[in-house]
Parts: structure tokens; C-alpha cells; sequence
């Protein structure tokens, strides 16, 4: 046999050796992806039927004092319309909602007000208890809607 056809036909070899090896390598990552895409649209579909979680609007201490009659509490959930927002104090609703800063606290008795400082993005609650007493202590539940 003439070496031009042998080196040919080793060449030829190679090549089709090179593109089992490339056809593998391309199915391997075809399954990859394949699988992948699977994979996402199942988990979707598995999350698409667990109902939403509801929000636990309750508020827990510590609040922190301020001064006079007003307490802080960082409001960790999403408020719509922070004027409208309502304060409940043992599920009877407390006094007027959008209150004077300086209301709160020297007068207290049940007065609130929910706002966001200039530069921050979460939104704080500034409150009274209905009688003034702490509410850290008083044995009072509270939550905000």
C-alpha cells in the first residue's frame, strides 16, 4: 500500500475520532442544559403552587424609648401608604395615625405616626401606649396594618 494512502486514511481516522470526541463532548452539555431547563421549569411549577405566606403584621419588643411618652419600632414589612397605616393596641385600635412628632411625645395617649427618615428606606413607627405605660412591660400586644 502506498504511504499517501495510509497517511489518508490515519488522517481520516483522526478526524472522525476528533469529531466522536467533539459529538460527545456536545451531547453532554446538551443533556446539562436539557436537564437544567427541566429542572427550572419543575421547580416553577412546584412554587407556582404553594400558596403566599401571610404577613405576621405583630409587632415584638424591645421598642425603644425616645423620649417622653414615644417609642421606636423598625417596621420590617412593606407598608402601602404609611398615612394610613393602622396601629392596634390589643386589637382596639389606638388614636389619630399621622400625629405630630412632638404630640407623641409629650402628650402620648395612644398617638402614632409611621415615616421614613431622609435617606433611609425602611419605615419607622413612633407610638404611645394608650395609658403611657412602657409597652415593653405592659403586657399589651400590638400590631400595625
Amino acid at each position: 500500500m502506498p504511504t499517501s494512502y495510509l497517511m489518508a486514511a490515519s488522517a481520516s481516522s483522526k478526524r472522525e475520532k476528533n469529531r466522536t470526541q467533539m459529538l460527545r463532548k456536545l451531547s453532554f452539555e446538551t443533556r446539562i442544559v436539557i436537564g437544567s431547563t427541566i429542572f427550572a421549569f419543575a421547580s416553577s411549577v412546584f412554587l407556582y403552587f404553594i400558596p403566599p405566606s401571610q404577613i405576621d403584621r405583630n409587632l415584638r419588643g424591645p421598642f425603644i424609648p425616645y423620649f417622653g411618652y414615644a417609642y421606636l419600632k423598625v417596621v420590617k414589612y412593606p407598608i402601602a401608604r404609611m398615612s394610613e397605616a393602622r396601629l392596634y393596641e390589643d386589637d382596639k385600635p389606638l388614636g389619630a395615625s399621622d400625629s405630630n412628632l412632638p404630640d407623641i411625645i409629650e402628650k402620648g395617649n395612644g398617638l402614632y405616626k409611621v415615616y421614613i427618615n431622609a435617606g433611609d428606606t425602611t419605615p419607622i413607627l413612633m407610638f404611645s401606649s394608650s395609658d403611657n405605660t412602657d409597652p415593653n412591660t405592659n403586657g399589651r400586644k400590638y400590631r400595625l396594618e
